[in-house]
């Protein structure tokens, strides 16, 4: 919030050519290098611009700055101030560093204010001429018609800040629910699984138009396995070296397209595109690709291709754990079906080694029945790890 007050009076001064005095506190030198290019540009528009600070490093030398040394020891090596103080635009920000971190950004915190007042800021001037030893010319006669308009200014552009912090929230908060919903699909069928994935991108997400698609084993062309909203193809086999789908399969990257007109770049499967984005869905190796569009352009922004790419890998993974299950098949049986047979395979043995044990008893048994009991002992050892019947059994 510092830095965005800052640059508000920064701006009006640039933006309007304001010739004025303009005064900075940087509390030390070391904190001004950001500021550079900035103050370049006050430097060449204001009558003189001066800069407070502790000479902790060697300033630069711009074309209308003056740097100010500050003894550590001054009050002013804990406080952030701008001041501006003419006939038709007066305002200053003045702030004192203050113990601790902030709680959200994790840095510094200021106790402070920022004042349209014309009597904060004739206290203000009045302060620094004291310090640069100076006398003070007080403002007799102020354009109160011209302040507005500087302080219309200011608001307006503070509320186009503040619309798009809010856009950008609701946007998170999209991006917040589309993990969400996604991560509670819990279909071990790839074909539901992806048609979920596709509605999801489509109703929550926003995307015009979604397809996933599909490499084939032949890795020359692919599927579309699923498409949502005014996407075309299902089940059409198309070649990844055709339209944006196919190149992030072959690429095996995020590809973003914020205006098709400008790039010259479209899908054939999203022919109402103005944005494109396309995923690869990849996990140690591509399966496929996803790609959303919208039928606006510049609609999407880096975070909606990291969210987009997020359920990629994601989909990957739950793709891999089906394949997984499909080659074996134990892990596809239903836990209740599971547990019977194990149950089933328990009392099996069970029955074997009672009879093992009868047969032990009988005594008088021939070196080749005894060769025969000692595997199935050990076939049943092997049987009792597997299934997890109780070691006492063995020792029956």
């Amino acid at each position: 919030m510092m830095n965005v007050i800052s640059h508000q009076i920064e701006d009006q001064v640039i933006q309007h050519k304001l010739s004025v005095d303009f005064y900075a506190g940087f509390q030390k030198f070391s904190n001004f290098p950001d500021q550079l290019r900035r103050y370049s540009r006050l430097g060449a528009i204001c009558r003189r611009v001066y800069v407070f600070g502790i000479a902790d490093s060697e300033p630069p030398s711009i074309p209308g700055v003056e740097f100010i040394e500050i003894s550590p020891s001054s009050v002013l090596s804990r406080e952030w101030f701008l001041l501006v103080n003419t006939s038709s635009f007066w305002t200053t920000l003045v702030a004192q560093e203050v113990d601790g971190r902030d709680i959200t950004t994790g840095g510094r915190r200021f106790d402070g204010l920022w004042s349209f007042d014309e009597q904060v800021v004739d206290r203000i001037s009045l302060l620094i001429s004291q310090v640069m030893e100076s006398s003070y010319q007080p403002i007799r006669q102020r354009n109160y018609e011209q302040q507005n308009i500087h302080i219309s200014d200011v608001s307006s552009r503070m509320l186009g800040m503040l619309e798009q912090v809010v856009l950008n929230s609701q946007r998170r908060r999209v991006h917040l629910r589309t993990l969400q919903q996604f991560a509670e699909t819990s279909s071990n069928n790839p074909e539901n699984l992806l048609e979920d994935t596709a509605e999801i991108l489509h109703s929550i997400f926003g995307a015009t138009g979604v397809v996933i698609a599909g490499l084939n084993p032949s890795k020359e062309d692919y599927s579309v396995c699923a498409v949502a909203g005014d996407a075309n193809g299902k089940g059409w086999k198309m070649p990844v070296s055709e339209g944006l789908i196919g190149r992030a399969i072959q690429q095996a990257r995020l590809i973003q397209v914020t205006s098709v007109r400008q790039r010259h770049e479209s899908d054939p499967l999203l022919p109402t595109a103005k944005a494109l984005i396309a995923a690869p869905i990849i996990e140690g190796q591509v399966y496929g690709a996803i790609a959303i569009s919208n039928t606006e352009s510049n609609q999407w922004d880096e975070d909606d291709g990291q969210t987009l790419m997020a359920i990629a890998r994601m989909l990957a993974i739950h793709l891999r754990q089906i394949d997984n299950s499909v080659s074996n098949p134990t892990e596809q049986l239903p836990t209740h079906e599971l547990q019977q047979a194990v149950v089933e395979q328990q009392e099996a043995v069970v029955h074997l080694l009672t009879l093992q044990k009868k047969l032990r008893s009988l005594g008088n048994l021939t070196p080749i029945q005894l060769e025969v009991l000692r595997h199935m002992n050990k076939h049943f050892a092997k049987l009792v790890a597997q299934i997890k019947i109780a070691r006492n059994l063995m020792r029956k």
